[in-house]
């Protein structure tokens, strides 16, 4: 299977999360309740808190000396009307009023934000950030946002400038931290943020080389030996089934197989020596010595992955790692036929590839005669397989670039 598509997806997924990552770092603030009234009481209530634990009022102090209460008010207006009328800056008016209302909506956005879901890292699909986000969640975070705006447009007259909040009030990484205590997720977010940076440096010459690649699994391993010095090594391991690239890779490639957390562990386990060795997408170019090393340590852990899943379910753990059976997979998926379906239309195509290459060494056939046998099984192949899929599911496989292995049994008629 060619890595590149994968490889150029897991980059992109990898940036996404450095967005993240940056965002967890800066520690942006998050948000707090509804409608103008209600906004500017609790407004008050929320400084007349603050304001009596950080500055007490001394008994002894004269009745007409000057106190905050005297100034704030529950009304948002009558409270910008009194600090004028003590000769307060419009400037730090605005100042005021900003950090008030983004400090009243904190509390509404953080109970907004916060998910009760742990990250089930061994369920395909889930490659981090995407998996993370809630549509109906980022929607009522920019609805709070609209709300913000325009209470503040109300209040001063324009809406502030703010950075755009790029992930809705999300923040995944902190669910594909959340076995760490605080302190050391900021610290492993910070060197992930680090060395992907350095890793990206691989791709500024266009589609990476076998050079780059040897790069980048070296920056991966430099990472991980300063996470070990962060990380006990049960934290450590957590963190790879969850962020490194073998762990990325398996739930990209796993659709078809739904692997239980335990069979994840066992592959986990076995394919994150062999990538350490030879680097997640393979090793490209190699020479003669690599590639024998490569193919030994592949039938090794091959073998290993057979012992310890089993021969049905090691049949279909590297059926799923197909990229022309995932595409199979997904358009069944997608048409919503049962995963059988992509399995028989998989065994078309194998059982037609095999008749192919013994008619082409068939040496006692004519050209004429071998290109209309070809012909035949081209046929009666698409006959089958729209026959399984049904011709919606049909008409959706023979877009994909992976269907031009019919085309390569026989061209298509002039």
């Amino acid at each position: 299977m060619n890595p590149k598509p994968l490889l150029a997806i897991s980059v992109i997924l990898n940036l996404a999360l450095l967005g993240a990552i940056g965002w967890l770092i800066k520690g942006l603030p998050t948000p707090a309740t509804k409608g103008s009234e209600s906004l500017q009481t609790n407004a008050a209530v929320q400084r007349n808190q603050d304001r009596s634990a950080a500055i007490p009022v001394e008994p002894s102090k004269p009745a007409q000396s000057f106190g905050w209460q005297m100034v704030e008010s529950a009304d948002y207006k009558k409270y910008i009307a009194n600090l004028r009328a003590i000769g307060c800056p419009e400037e730090t008016i605005r100042d005021i009023i900003i950090a008030d209302v983004n400090k009243l909506f904190t509390s509404r956005k953080r109970a907004l934000t916060l998910s009760t879901n742990k990250f089930a890292y061994w369920k395909a699909g889930n490659i981090g950030l995407a998996s993370l986000m809630d549509e109906d969640k980022i929607k009522q975070s920019q609805e709070l946002s609209k709300e913000k705006r325009t209470l503040l447009k109300e209040l001063l007259g324009v809406e502030p400038e703010e950075a755009p909040d790029l992930f809705g009030g999300m923040n995944p990484f902190e669910s594909l931290l959340d076995f760490l205590p605080a302190s050391k997720q900021t610290a492993v977010a910070e060197l992930f943020q680090k060395y992907q940076a350095k890793m990206m440096k691989g791709f500024s010459g266009g589609s990476p080389d076998a050079e780059d690649l040897k790069k980048i699994q070296a920056n991966q391993k430099e990472m991980e030996a300063e996470l070990a010095k962060v990380l006990t090594p049960q934290e450590l391991e957590d963190y790879q089934l969850r962020m490194s690239q073998t762990a990325m890779m398996m739930r990209m490639q796993l659709g078809s197989f739904d692997p239980s957390e335990q069979e994840f562990r066992d592959i986990f386990k076995a394919k994150k020596g062999f990538d350490d060795q030879f680097g997640v997408y393979g090793m490209g170019l190699m020479d003669k010595a690599e590639k024998e090393k490569y193919n030994t340590a592949k039938k090794e852990l091959d073998a290993q992955m057979k012992n310890t899943l089993g021969e049905a379910r090691y049949a279909e753990y590297e059926r799923a790692q197909d990229w022309n059976y995932q595409s199979i997979y997904r358009v069944a998926e997608r048409n919503g036929l049962p995963k059988d379906s992509a399995v028989k239309v998989f065994d078309m195509k194998k059982l037609a590839e095999d008749q192919v290459t013994a008619l082409r060494k068939d040496q006692s056939l004519s050209s004429e005669q071998r290109t209309t046998a070809l012909q035949g099984i081209r046929v009666e192949t698409e006959k089958s397989i729209r026959a399984v899929f049904g011709d919606k599911a049909w008409d959706s496989y023979q877009k994909q670039p992976t269907a031009s292995w019919l085309k390569n049994i026989s061209p298509d008629p002039k």
